[in-house]
This record gives C-alpha cells, sequence and structure tokens, in this order.
C-alpha cells in the first residue's frame, strides 16, 4: 500500500487578505509533486483558498476543521500530516491548525515548513512540542521525501538527512540545511492534478482585463530562480534558499509556460523569483523565448525585481514580452539608509532612471516598496523616503516597519541595543510580527514610534489622493492614456 501524506495550507488572517491572495500554495505544490514522482499518495487541503471569498475569524477556522478538516483526515488516513508556512503571518492559524489536529488524531506525525518555522526552529520544537513534531528548514524538495520515507519505512536515520529539526529523547535536534538543488532544472514541472484548479477561479479578478486586452483570470505562478546574493541586514530570505543565487534555465522556464499556456489556457503568470533579472542574458532569454514561442501573455513581478539589474535593453524585451505589473524594492529615499544602514547597493541616480525608463510604458503599472524604521532613522531620512515618493512616477506604494527577523543583521543590532519591542524569544510568535502593519518593532534613535505611524500615513495619504485625482480603476497605471 502506497503511503499517504495530507499537505495543508492554513489561512493567514482575514485581514491581510487582497485580491492577489487567491493563490497556488507553490510550495507544497513543489513537495505534492516530488513526493509523487516516488510512488507516495498526496492530498493537499487549502484551507487558505476555502477563505478567500468567506468571512474569516477564529471562530469560523474551528468550524471548518471541525466540520471539514477532521473528516478529510478521517476519510484520508495520512501516515504523514505536512503544514505549510509561506510568511509569519500564518504561523497563528498553523498552530491552531495543528493544535486541533493533535487532539483528535495524536498518532499522525505533524511537519511544518517555511521561512517562519525555518528561522525559530528551536523554539518551535521547544514551546509546541505537544503539536509540532518535525521541522524542514529551507528548501524542502528532498529534505522532506526523505523524512518521509525515514518515518514510513524507515530508510535511514534522522541524523542523515540534511536540513530538519526533531526531537530526539527530549532533546531537541538540528541538522543544518547544507545541500540545495543546484539544478533546478531536475525538478519535475509542478502537477497541477493534486489540485481542483476550479476551485481557484473564485477570485474578483477572475473577469478582469488588463489595460492591454487580455483577461487575467487565475494567475499561475513560475518560480525561474530561486535565493538572492545580496545580503541585506533586513532580509531573511537567504535562511531558507542559501546564499547563492541558482536559475533554472531558459528552456526549462518557458517548457513550463508552455505547457500550462497549451494545457491550462494560461495567459496570466507570476514570476515569483526574488531576483528575475539577476542575470540579464537568461532573463533576455526567456522574454525572447515567449515572442518566438508565440504565447501571448502577460505576466507581472509581484516580488520585485532588482533595479540595479535593470537597463532599457531588459526593460524593453520584458515589456515586448508582456510585463504589465511590477514591484520595486527601493527601501528608502535616503542613500545614506539604503545604502550604508541597508547595504542594498544602489545608488538613488539608479532608482530615478530605471523607474523614469519604465514610466516611459503606459501599461505598466509599478509599486514601489519602502521599509522605514531602521534605527538609524531620522526626520530627515523620513522626509527624503517622503520626497522620492512625490517624486518618482509610481502607481502605488507599500510602506511597512523594519521588522528584525532573527538571523538578520537588523536583529542583531536591535538586540546589542536593546531596542526590541519584546524579548527576543517572543519573536517565535507570529503576533510580534502581525504588528509589522500597525506599530513598529522598535523605536529608531532618534525618533518616536508614534512618528513612524504618522509618517507612514501620510506617504499613504498623498498615494490615495493621487490615485483619487487619476480616476482609474485601481489595477490601471496612472500613466494610462487609453
Amino acid at each position: 500500500m502506497k503511503a499517504k501524506v495530507m499537505l495543508i495550507n492554513p489561512p493567514s488572517s482575514r485581514e491581510q487578505f487582497t485580491v492577489s491572495d487567491n493563490y497556488f500554495p507553490v510550495g507544497l505544490l513543489y513537495l505534492a509533486t516530488v513526493l509523487k514522482t516516488s510512488n507516495i499518495d498526496v492530498k493537499i487541503i487549502d484551507i487558505h483558498n476555502y477563505f478567500y471569498s468567506k468571512e474569516f475569524d477564529q471562530e469560523a477556522l474551528n468550524s471548518y476543521i471541525e466540520n471539514n478538516l477532521y473528516r478529510y483526515i478521517k476519510d484520508y488516513r495520512p501516515d504523514i500530516i505536512g503544514i505549510g508556512c509561506p510568511f509569519s503571518g500564518v504561523f497563528n492559524n498553523l498552530k491552531k491548525t495543528a493544535s486541533n489536529i493533535k487532539n483528535i488524531f495524536p498518532q499522525v506525525p505533524i511537519v511544518i515548513g517555511g521561512i517562519h518555522p525555518t528561522a525559530f526552529a528551536a523554539d518551535i520544537l521547544n514551546k509546541y512540542s505537544h503539536i509540532i513534531d518535525y521541522i524542514i528548514l529551507g528548501e524542502g524538495e528532498f529534505s522532506f521525501l526523505e523524512l518521509v520515507e525515514s518515518l514510513i519505512n524507515n530508510s535511514r536515520t534522522l541524523e542523515a538527512i540534511d536540513g530538519i529539526a526533531f526531537r530526539d529523547k527530549g532533546t531537541i535536534k538540528l541538522n543544518p540545511k547544507t545541500n540545495f538543488i543546484t539544478n533546478l532544472d531536475a525538478l519535475p514541472f509542478i502537477d497541477y492534478g493534486v489540485l481542483n484548479i476550479e476551485e481557484y477561479y473564485n477570485m474578483d479578478t477572475a473577469n478582469w482585463y488588463s489595460p492591454k486586452g487580455i483577461r487575467i483570470g487565475q494567475p499561475f505562478p513560475v518560480i525561474s530562480s530561486r535565493s538572492c546574493p545580496m545580503r541585506c541586514t533586513f532580509c531573511s530570505m537567504w535562511l531558507t534558499h542559501g546564499t547563492r543565487f541558482r536559475p533554472r534555465s531558459p528552456e526549462n522556464v518557458l517548457n513550463e509556460m508552455e505547457r500550462l499556456y497549451r494545457d491550462y489556457d494560461v495567459r496570466y503568470f507570476q514570476f515569483m523569483d526574488d531576483n528575475f533579472t539577476f542575470d540579464k542574458k537568461r532573463a533576455l532569454g526567456i522574454c525572447n523565448g515567449i515572442l518566438k514561442r508565440n504565447m501571448n501573455i502577460e505576466f507581472d513581478t509581484p516580488n520585485g525585481v532588482a533595479i540595479g539589474r535593470l537597463d532599457a535593453e531588459i526593460i524593453e524585451a520584458m515589456v515586448d514580452a508582456g510585463w504589465v505589473r511590477s514591484g520595486f524594492g527601493i527601501e528608502a529615499g535616503s542613500e545614506y539608509i539604503r545604502n550604508k544602514i541597508m547595504k542594498k547597493g544602489l545608488s538613488t541616480k539608479r532608482i530615478y532612471e530605471v523607474v523614469e525608463a519604465c514610466a516611459k510604458h503606459d501599461h505598466l503599472f509599478m509599486t514601489g516598496f519602502f521599509i522605514i524604521g531602521m534605527p538609524e532613522e531620522t526626520h530627515e531620512t523620513l522626509q527624503e523616503t517622503y520626497e522620492m515618493i512625490k517624486e518618482l512616477p509610481l502607481d502605488r506604494i507599500g510602506v511597512t516597519f523594519a521588522a528584525p527577523y532573527p538571523g538578520t543583521e537588523l536583529f542583531n543590532y536591535c538586540i546589542k541595543h536593546n531596542l526590541l519591542r519584546y524579548k527576543a524569544e517572543e519573536y517565535v510568535d507570529v503576533e510580534v510580527f502581525l504588528d509589522t502593519d500597525s506599530y513598529p518593532h522598535f523605536k529608531p534613535h532618534k525618533l518616536t514610534h508614534d512618528d513612524l505611524i504618522s509618517f507612514r500615513k501620510k506617504c499613504n495619504d498623498y498615494m490615495t489622493r493621487k490615485r483619487t485625482a487619476s480616476n482609474l480603476p485601481h489595477n490601471y497605471p496612472l500613466r494610462y492614456r487609453g
């Protein structure tokens, strides 16, 4: 009899939902695909998608677990349950889901993974030993497969598995993540057959048409590369994906896209990379290949592209291939904060050159991402950010408070200078990080919490006035002329 694994995608808080949150659980899909190629039966339960168009609170989640999830588990009878945590805002509901499962099915091992569990593995296993049995550290396809095989048929000892955390006779053991997939082309394409794809077509944008006239429908994710060689002081992404940029070949990416284009009628893609444009030759190969294969598509880069890697040639190629929405990780208007403190390595001159070059394309919707409240932030550096927001031809902004994730240089600095609002050990619980959208995590040396809150409101109010005056749908570029 085949081993059975159930993978669960828990919901984020309802307050965080946007129209783009009806996403495919791409991390779990990769895990499921690799498991299936090893003759392991897999079932995905996407609680997040279930609640996308419904009212959500803890009572609603409890009702879903009692009336739906328990039945799914009882009917499927999984040998192992894996629960994903793609970002910190999911961890609260992950804990709730895992606790309920353990109460009814105590014999089923529960494995979790994602950036938050990776950063807090020892703390989670210590504090939540009653509900969490194993943690996958970082990139998980093959580590999870090896763990499943070990638990099912004792094929290897836990100590021999790269990148897992577990308890052994009450002692927490961490096997550091040392082996990353060097040849991403060797990974199988995502098997969407493990999902009921039609359940994902209930989003508000199902019948949206972009300014270029293509029906957006359900966006499909593509991860064409992993990791980033930069080491910004606030970023913890490298904890899960390693320190080396690892790309897929253009041909491999295009083959996946063409399969989705032909078999699933996909016309809108999302490159979820942290650094799609890091290798210019490769990015050009993908863009030119889209045209050569006659794929009439559009795509966005929601996680942003590296401004320092863009020039007129790559911008033109991406727009010609269907690039219609992008995020830019600008971070700060102050070059001192951006480069000396954040170690972004991006000049102010370069930001203006690239964003203004992109703005020449009426169909390209641009969002600028900014982080405020680094320890060295001042009224003067904040004003530089505000002036940049006013001067750049952006369509939307995202302004967030600096979050001190464990493992980052920022976190260590805040510990050293006693800046954190909470004790270091309290950061395992995600309530701390959910405050990112409402209250700063720490007070900069020369500013108050209220200074940051009022400044964030000032920036958002400015962009609201700017978009209101445009009299365009909220998803259209401000430069769009029809």
